[in-house]
């Protein structure tokens, strides 16, 4: 907040994109490239195009009102505080001199929001990828969803990604009584 108030980017930014990271599952390189034009906010639906994913294919990520609200605030605080670009063409996390961050700044941007937080520095950017196919899928328990929203060619790749959270392990485990 005190980055806001003096007009700084650096931790009001870092924030968007951990926070983005969390509940997209985007790539890095995919977040790297991000245009405002690729946002489509404020319609019936919420997402955003992934331009140029991997392989260069072209996808659809749907995003939930929360995510949608900060991705809002953020880009009226980049154009009324820090006077960026909203032009159509636009990067959506602009760097210094208003370009894409590189894929390695953002790694690195990453990286400090984890020391700041204090969580273990083995964590990465590309885990949050893991982290939100994990929890999309113990909510929407539709493995195919959640394909789509990755961006693989398979759902043995999505497979991979998606964890069982620890604590439905019991409620799995119990599960097998219902099915006797």
């Amino acid at each position: 907040m005190i980055d806001q108030i003096k007009g700084r980017k650096t931790w009001v930014t870092r924030y968007t994109l951990v926070y983005l990271a969390l509940n997209s599952g985007l790539r890095v390189s995919e977040l790297a490239r991000l245009k405002l034009k690729d946002l489509q906010l404020g319609g019936k639906e919420n997402f955003l195009i992934v331009q140029n994913g991997k392989g260069n294919r072209k996808r659809d990520v749907y995003l939930d009102t929360e995510l949608v609200k900060h991705l809002k605030e953020y880009i009226v605080i980049s154009k009324t505080a820090w006077s960026e670009s909203t032009a159509y063409d636009a990067p959506l996390l602009a760097g210094r001199n208003g370009g894409h961050f590189t894929t390695t700044a953002l790694e690195i941007s990453f990286k400090q929001a984890l020391i700041a937080a204090g969580l273990p520095s083995t964590y990465s950017i590309h885990s949050s990828r893991h982290t939100y196919a994990t929890i999309l899928l113990a909510k929407t328990n539709n493995l195919r969803f959640v394909q789509k929203q990755l961006g693989h060619s398979t759902l043995n790749m999505t497979a991979l990604y998606a964890d069982v959270l620890p604590e439905h392990n019991q409620a799995l485990a119990n599960s097998i009584l219902d099915c006797a």
